[in-house]
Formats: structure tokens, C-alpha cells, sequence
């Protein structure tokens, strides 16, 4: 005669099999989703400045621009000019009307504007215009930040 009691399992012990078999399944597609997942941030990026908003997300190129406006009403290129070359600029042109900007696809985002005598003033232009151009840059490079105020 075969006894019966050893062949049949207690209730209790099926429930626990199967509640630690479904953690198992769960801890590994847990797991799996954490090794294949990327993340992929879709965020606007937007600059600030003087209370303007400039949106970034489909920007393609950023250039810089530095237009000198003579007196005589003449644009002139400044940008990448040397020292002697803006003093002999100023003495024969003086004041000059210097404009720094950032180009950014069809927008143009006009950082600075003011009549320049000395090479001095341009020179603090300049300065101050490539420093907003590097907090650009960065900004452009971070993927999570969203907002930079210049």
C-alpha cells in the first residue's frame, strides 16, 4: 500500500513557492530594465536675457558677430581684430557705435550696444561678450540644464 500523506504537498508551502518564484521574475526584469535603459532627456533649453526668451532646442549654429557702426554711417567687421588695429579705427573714427551679438540660426540675440572712444571700453566689451558666449557653450553641452538668464 502506497501512503498517500508523503505525496501530497502541504497548502501553505505551494503559496510561498509561488510567491518566491514570482519575486525572482520580478527582481530580474527589474534588473534587465536597469541594464538596457538610456536616458534620453527632451527638454526645451531657453536663454533669458533682458527679459527676453530665446528658445535653443532646434538651434543649429551659434556664431558671434561684433559690428562696428562708423560715424560716417559704415559697418565695419570688428570682429577678430586686433589692438593696433581698433586704436587706428578709433583715432580715425571716433566714437564708434560697437554692437556684440549672438547669432543663433534666424534669431539674433543683442548682447551689447553702446559708442566705444577708447580701446579700453571695446576691449571690456569684448571681454564681457566672450565670458556670455562660454556660459552659452556650457549650457548648450549640459544635457539636463533647461534655462541659463545671461
Amino acid at each position: 500500500m502506497i501512503n498517500t500523506n508523503a505525496v501530497k504537498s502541504k497548502p501553505g508551502l505551494s503559496i510561498v513557492k509561488c510567491l518566491r518564484t514570482s519575486l525572482i521574475v520580478v527582481l530580474i526584469l527589474s534588473l534587465a530594465g536597469c541594464i538596457s535603459s538610456t536616458k534620453v532627456y527632451q527638454t526645451d533649453k531657453t536663454i533669458t536675457y533682458k527679459g527676453t526668451l530665446y528658445n535653443m532646442s532646434n538651434v543649429q549654429k551659434i556664431d558671434s558677430k561684433i559690428m562696428g557702426k562708423l560715424p560716417n554711417g559704415d559697418d565695419k567687421n570688428m570682429k577678430g581684430m586686433d589692438k593696433k588695429a581698433v586704436q587706428s579705427l578709433l583715432k580715425e573714427e571716433s566714437p564708434i557705435m560697437v554692437t556684440t551679438a549672438l547669432k543663433m540660426d534666424d534669431q539674433e540675440l543683442v548682447y551689447e550696444r553702446r559708442s566705444v572712444k577708447k580701446y579700453s571700453e571695446f576691449s571690456k566689451m569684448v571681454k564681457n561678450f566672450e565670458s556670455a558666449g562660454n556660459k552659452v557653450s556650457k549650457f548648450m553641452a549640459h544635457k539636463k540644464q533647461t534655462q541659463l538668464k545671461l
